[in-house]
């Protein structure tokens, strides 16, 4: 990869939330010399077979599961990339990551020296947020850099 300036660190997957963030940041802070990491954590599946309670140990079934999140992670990155040549990102990569979605955040941050990371927000209740948990708190409290949440 070639020699840029500040290193960034966007958390993408397939929601509005997302999109919002991304946009923001072309539009109110992207430099040409900018290096973008666009970092997604696909949808987990439970390999579990809902009539038996057990594992899945079918090999057609797991094959076919994986096959939709690979196809699904593939279309997302597609997209992400038409919108990074229209937004005339040139410095950017697109990673995927298979823990949760802050601690991928976050990790990438960190091995990349990231200066700033981007992420959306869904604008949950504090009594939802502290039930299920939330991408952008976790990210603000864990992160080594500055957090920039954008809120629809």
């Amino acid at each position: 990869m070639a020699q840029g300036g500040r290193k960034v660190v966007i958390g993408v997957d397939e929601s509005a939330f997302s999109e919002q963030a991304f946009s923001f940041y072309v539009e109110n802070f992207h430099k040409d010399d900018d290096i973008v990491y666009l970092v997604h954590t696909p949808e987990r599946y439970n390999f579990v077979d809902a009539n038996l309670g057990t594992p899945v140990e079918r090999p057609a079934v797991l094959h076919e599961l994986l096959d939709e999140i690979n196809k699904k992670v593939r279309g997302l990155e597609a997209t992400y990339q038409q919108r990074l040549q229209s937004a005339g990102v040139k410095l950017a990569n697109f990673v995927t990551r298979d823990n949760d979605a802050g601690e991928a955040i976050v990790s990438v941050a960190k091995e990349e020296k990231a200066q700033l990371i981007v992420t959306g927000c869904r604008g949950m209740g504090k009594i939802r947020r502290t039930f299920l948990g939330s991408v952008s708190d976790y990210v603000i409290h864990h992160a080594h850099c500055p957090v920039l949440v954008c809120r629809k």
